[in-house]
C-alpha cells in the first residue's frame, strides 16, 4: 500500500486529537485550507485511506457519522469503510449517534 503524502497524515493526526463535536464538513474545510486544490472528493480518499492504515478510528468513525447523520446515507466508496464503522459501533455510540 503506497504510504500517505504527509499532509494527509498530519491532518488525519490533527481530528484524531480533537475533542470537540467537529463534523465532515470541519474536516474538508480543513482540508481545503492545508492543500487549496483538494476537495471534498479528495477528502473521502483519506478517509478511507485512513481506515485501511488503521491508525484513526476516531476520525474515520466522526467523519462518516457526522455524514450519515446530515444525508441519511453515506457515498458509495463509503460502502465498505461505512460497515466496518457501523459494526464496530458500542450500543451507546448508536444511541449517541441516533441510529437505533
Amino acid at each position: 500500500m503506497p504510504e500517505l503524502a504527509l499532509y494527509k497524515i498530519r491532518l488525519l493526526n490533527e481530528f484524531e486529537a480533537r475533542e470537540d463535536e467537529w463534523t465532515f464538513g470541519d474536516f474538508e474545510r480543513r482540508l481545503t485550507q492545508v492543500k487549496p486544490a483538494a476537495n471534498y472528493q479528495d477528502a473521502k480518499g483519506i478517509i478511507n485511506a485512513g481506515h485501511r492504515d488503521g491508525r484513526w478510528p476516531k476520525t474515520v468513525k466522526r467523519y462518516l457519522l457526522s455524514n450519515f447523520k446530515v444525508f441519511g446515507n453515506v457515498s458509495v466508496e463509503f460502502s465498505e469503510t461505512f460497515s466496518h464503522v457501523m459494526d464496530s459501533l458500542t450500543p451507546q455510540e448508536r444511541v449517541q449517534w441516533q441510529l437505533n
